[in-house]
């Protein structure tokens, strides 16, 4: 096991390089330039703008601006964003915890919601709910994530927030310093209501694939040759279904979550933006826009990361969930 772990993090870290590398030559690649904007502008000087390429490291060639760039990432310094005198290091710290919970609470949605449905759905194969759950699910999948939120900022805006008062989207306050602190009830009821429909959007396509792998993994398990021995021993069928079922079909599910972290991140980059909820997501698109280098390579590395980290995590859950599986 632990050969095996070290195994992943040296493949890790050879993931990443070759990830920083790639987004750092297709930012090079994009054509113009973070100073485009000033350049254009008459009334700032020529030796102004070089006094920021100095500064920023702009006037290096390529190569030498990545190995300054990857020197000082690995020793924390994650340099200055160009729309301001602020760490990047700071700036994702404070967008963090928003991001996470996002992601997070789509995730618990998803599994708590999509895995039950799915083993549900097997356990009444070819019945209506199958089939309707089927056409739901095939239905959902099949469309956008960008589409899913403003069809739920439709229907809650216009319509439902008319009804209930109930504030589903953006205001003024999410802007404020702190606002995702929640050390007030009152602060917390206000960033779960605002909570509630990005992570939704997010989950329903991922609620959509669980039940869909799940079904069919429980299905493949149901009608294994050992569980038909267990149910012709006479074993209570609740016993067959959750001790000796549901164990190995959950097998595939643990490698689908660990891989649909890369998707939840790609869908709150998109769901933040139009929610106008303050995560990494939203400050990524702002970096684009702008070509902010350093907040974009800073971001990128550190969803980078997190996709390592979990890919490692569910690989060593499979020795727990099945005892066949050997590292070494």
């Amino acid at each position: 096991m632990f050969n095996y772990i070290i195994r992943r993090i040296v493949y890790g870290v050879v993931t990443l390089i070759a990830l920083s590398i790639i987004v750092f030559s297709l930012l090079q690649m994009s054509g113009g330039g973070p100073l485009n904007r000033l350049k254009s502008n008459p009334r700032i000087t020529q030796e102004y703008i070089a006094d920021i390429e100095e500064f920023y490291g702009l006037n290096e060639p390529a190569w030498v601006q990545y190995r300054i760039w990857a020197t000082n990432y690995v020793q924390g310094e994650w340099g200055i964003s160009f729309q301001g005198t602020q760490p990047v290091f700071e700036i994702i710290k404070s967008r963090t915890g928003a991001t996470l919970r996002l992601m997070l609470t789509a995730l618990f949605l998803a599994v708590m919601i999509g895995v039950p449905f799915g083993i549900y759905q097997a356990l009444r194969q070819y019945s209506f709910f199958d089939q309707l759950g089927t056409t739901v699910s095939f239905v959902t999948f099949s469309t956008p994530i960008f589409l899913i939120a403003i069809g739920m900022q439709i229907m809650f805006a216009v319509y439902l927030e008319r009804w209930t008062g109930v504030k589903f989207l953006y205001t003024g306050g999410m802007n404020v310093p702190g606002y995702n602190d929640l050390g007030t009830l009152a602060r917390f009821g206000d960033t779960v209501q605002h909570l509630i429909l990005p992570a939704v959007a997010i989950a329903l396509i991922s609620i959509a694939v669980y039940a869909r792998f799940q079904r069919a993994s429980m299905l493949e398990v149901y009608h294994s040759d050992y569980l038909r021995t267990a149910k012709a021993k006479g074993l209570p069928r609740r016993r067959v279904i959750f001790k000796h079922a549901l164990r190995n079909a959950l097998i595939p599910i643990v490698t689908l979550i660990s891989l649909d972290i890369a998707a939840l991140i790609g869908g709150a980059i998109i769901t933040e933006t139009i929610f106008s909820w303050p995560g990494l997501g939203r400050q990524y698109i702002n970096a684009i826009g702008t070509l902010d280098y350093p907040m974009i390579m800073a971001i990128v590395m550190a969803l980078g990361i997190g996709v390592v980290v979990m890919n490692l995590i569910a690989d060593i859950a499979y020795g727990f969930l099945d005892p066949r599986v050997r590292y070494d």
